[in-house]
């Protein structure tokens, strides 16, 4: 009877261990390799460079539509929490801010704005913080990403 409660003390043990490594997330933004690795693995072609400030940021695109991921939250230019993606167009008569705000009001995943030409710009925020994501969890928010541009670009006529 002991050796049974040890065995099956010991086999919980077990079970609980596994299921602790299970949970953890495969994508968190401490490292951009590996968001630019899960891209690349989605299928984006994807480089990394550095921003302004010096945090990372990957260059992707979208069929013909280039797009950048910055990082947020870094700590000396590394082991970031989150990510922004964006894409910007150059369009000849720019768009309304009607227009945007109607976008705005209808979609959920992303938002749009305007420069000052009146040029849109669609960005989407990823919170990949503490716990992260799963592949599957981001692998679904870069086919988000990729409807919501692909979306974005008949709105806007581009």
């Amino acid at each position: 009877m002991r050796f049974l409660a040890k065995l099956f003390g010991g086999l919980a043990v077990a079970a609980l261990m596994f299921s602790s490594n299970i949970a953890q997330a495969e994508v968190t933004a401490t490292k951009a390799s590996v968001v630019m690795k899960a891209m690349q693995d989605f299928g984006f072609v994807a480089t990394m460079d550095v921003d302004s400030q010096g945090d990372p940021k990957i260059s992707s695109r979208v069929s013909d539509t280039k797009f950048s991921v910055y990082f947020y939250g870094c700590e000396n230019n590394d082991n970031c929490s989150s990510i922004l993606i964006k894409a910007g167009y150059d369009l000849n008569n720019g768009v309304s801010a009607l227009k945007i705000n109607e976008w705005n009001r209808d979609k959920r995943f992303a938002k749009a704005y305007i420069d000052d030409e009146g040029d849109p710009f669609l960005e989407m925020d990823v919170n990949l913080d503490f716990d992260g994501v799963g592949n599957k969890n981001f692998e679904d928010t870069l086919d988000w990403w990729r409807l919501l541009v692909e979306d974005f670009e008949e709105f806007i006529d581009w």
